[in-house]
C-alpha cells in the first residue's frame, strides 16, 4: 500500500468507531435527566428527549475494511474531528411509574482522502458510515428523597459500512471496495441518581454486555453533573468511556473511547 494511503485509512477507520459507540449509550444520557421524585412517580407517563456532544479520544486496534491490515488507534478528539462530515443523534425516554423505556438512534458519516504518488493511480478516498440503534428497559429498585437506583437490560445494534475508492491514473483503472458489518449486543445496566439539593444532581451509570453473542465484550462508564435549569430543561456535563471488542474473520474492532460529554434534555 502506498505510504500516503496508510495514515489516511488509519485515521478514517478510527473516526468511524467514535460514533459507533456513541449512540449505543446515549440512552444512558437521557436516563441521567431524571426529574424530581414527585415527577417520576406521577400517575401518567413522562417523556424526555436528549441531544448531546461527546469530545472523545480513541485508542485500540481496528480493521474495518479487510483485506487492509489492522491499524493501531491513538487519536485525540481534534484528530477525529478533521474527517467528520456530520451526523444525527437523539435519545428518547418514557417513564411510567418505576419503569423507564429508552430508544436511542445515531447516524454519522466521515470521509477522508489523499493524493497518491506515482502515475498509476491518482487519489484515494474512504467513506465510512455508522448506524447505532438501542432499546433498553430500566426498573427503579429504590427511590427516596436523596437518590434513585435503577437496574435494567437492553439490546445494542451496530452497523459499520465502509467504502474505499482509488481513482484512476495512467492506467485509467479505478478500484472500489466496500465492507459492511452488523452485530447485536445484549447489555445489563445499573444507574444511580443522587440529588445534591436545589437544581443539582449527579448520575453514575455503568453497563456491560456482548457475552460473545455479538461482540466478545462491551462496557461503558458514565458520570454526569446535572443542573435543572427550569421545569422543562436539564443540562449535563460529565465524562464517558466506552469499550467494545468485536471480531469476525479478518474484521476487527477493539477500541476504547473516552472524553468529556455535554448534553441537554427537554421534558415534555
Amino acid at each position: 500500500m502506498p505510504s500516503a494511503m496508510k495514515p489516511m485509512c488509519r485515521s478514517t477507520l478510527i473516526t468511524v468507531s467514535l460514533f459507533a459507540g456513541l449512540p449505543s449509550n446515549a440512552a444512558d444520557l437521557s436516563s441521567a435527566t431524571s426529574a424530581p421524585r414527585s415527577l417520576v412517580q406521577s400517575a401518567g407517563p413522562t417523556f424526555t428527549f436528549t441531544g448531546y456532544g461527546w469530545a472523545s479520544a480513541l485508542h485500540g486496534r481496528a480493521s474495518t475494511l479487510p483485506p487492509l491490515p489492522a491499524a493501531k488507534a491513538d487519536l485525540s478528539f481534534g484528530d477525529i474531528l478533521k474527517d467528520l462530515n456530520g451526523g444525527l443523534m437523539g435519545v428518547a425516554e418514557m417513564r411510567l411509574g418505576r419503569w423507564g423505556f429508552i430508544a436511542d438512534a445515531m447516524f454519522t458519516q466521515v470521509t477522508s482522502g489523499a493524493t497518491l504518488p506515482g502515475p498509476y493511480f491518482s487519489s484515494v478516498k474512504l467513506r465510512s458510515q455508522t448506524l447505532t440503534l438501542q432499546a433498553s428497559v430500566l426498573y427503579r429498585l429504590y427511590s427516596d428523597a436523596s437518590m434513585d437506583v435503577d437496574l435494567g437490560a437492553g439490546l445494542r445494534f451496530w452497523n459499520l459500512d465502509n467504502r474505499l475508492k482509488v481513482g484512476p491514473g495512467a492506467l485509467n483503472l479505478a478500484i472500489v471496495h466496500s465492507e459492511a458489518e452488523n452485530w447485536l449486543d445484549p447489555v445489563v445496566a445499573a444507574r444511580l441518581i443522587a440529588r445534591l439539593g436545589g437544581p443539582w444532581s449527579v448520575t453514575l451509570i455503568g453497563d456491560v454486555g456482548g457475552f460473545d453473542a455479538g461482540s466478545r465484550l462491551t462496557w461503558q462508564a458514565l458520570g454526569t453533573v446535572n443542573y435543572q435549569w427550569n421545569e422543562n430543561w436539564v443540562l449535563h456535563a460529565g465524562y464517558r468511556a466506552l469499550h467494545v471488542d468485536y471480531r469476525k474473520d479478518r474484521f476487527l474492532y477493539d477500541t476504547t473511547m473516552h472524553g468529556p460529554i455535554l448534553a441537554a434534555t427537554y421534558r415534555f
